[in-house]
């Protein structure tokens, strides 16, 4: 067992890169290190007590999530984004999952409402906790998941870490927590209703409102 895994305790079953990726992901949604920050192979490698094998796996997850830029010959950055950048992920983010979001509604089934209402209510349970943001992809994810798009989902997911990368911003969020609650309860309900229009509205709004927190607080 390497250091990582003594130290958290980590069920054998998650791999080394698996275990260096989760930290690491944590620490830059906290946005320690920050945005434009390098991250150095060998220093991750002396850190973690490992070689720089499972580091560079870790890294590679990283950058496939959009919170890691790998320059060839200059190792790896924190992913650093201005307000246009940002604005035009929210803009993706509104195109990809609002037609997500349309599709799903259109081939929901009753399982499928109840496993939304489960993430809903967790997320509640949870809202003002660190664990808010996971919660969020959770509950949109299981939104999306009867669409059948697994290209689309994880297009979606990746736009939606990339955000994350700027915490210090996005953590401004949370601050809004019943407003944030609302809008997931009223997406539920336009679920429940079937009604692909009014869901898709609410997710507008939802999204237009959260670029707009996290573009003020840059």
């Amino acid at each position: 067992m390497n250091a990582l895994s003594k130290r958290r305790g980590v069920a054998p079953l998650r791999t080394t890169p698996d275990l260096i990726a989760d930290e690491l992901r944590a620490e830059i949604t906290r946005g320690e290190p920050p945005p434009g920050q390098p991250l150095r192979q060998e220093e991750l490698a002396a850190r973690f007590g490992v070689s720089r094998l499972p580091v560079r796996e870790a890294l590679r997850r990283l950058e496939s999530e959009g919170l890691l830029v790998v320059h060839p010959n200059r190792g790896a950055y924190v992913s650093q984004l201005d307000a246009e950048q940002v604005r035009e992920i929210y803009d993706l983010r509104v195109m990809l999952e609002g037609d997500l979001l349309v599709r799903s509604v259109k081939r929901m089934k009753d399982d499928d409402i109840r496993a939304i209402e489960t993430v809903m209510l967790r997320a509640e349970r949870q809202a003002r906790g660190q664990a808010w943001s996971k919660l969020d992809d959770e509950f949109h994810a299981a939104l999306y998941e009867p669409a059948a798009r697994p290209r689309q989902l994880a297009m979606v997911m990746s736009l939606r870490g990339t955000v994350k990368n700027y915490q210090h911003a996005h953590a401004a969020l949370p601050a809004s927590t019943r407003e944030w609650l609302r809008d997931h309860r009223a997406l539920v309900e336009a679920c429940r209703e079937r009604d692909s229009r009014k869901a898709r509205r609410h997710l507008e709004d939802h999204l237009e409102r959260a670029a707009a927190v996290v573009i003020s607080k840059l």
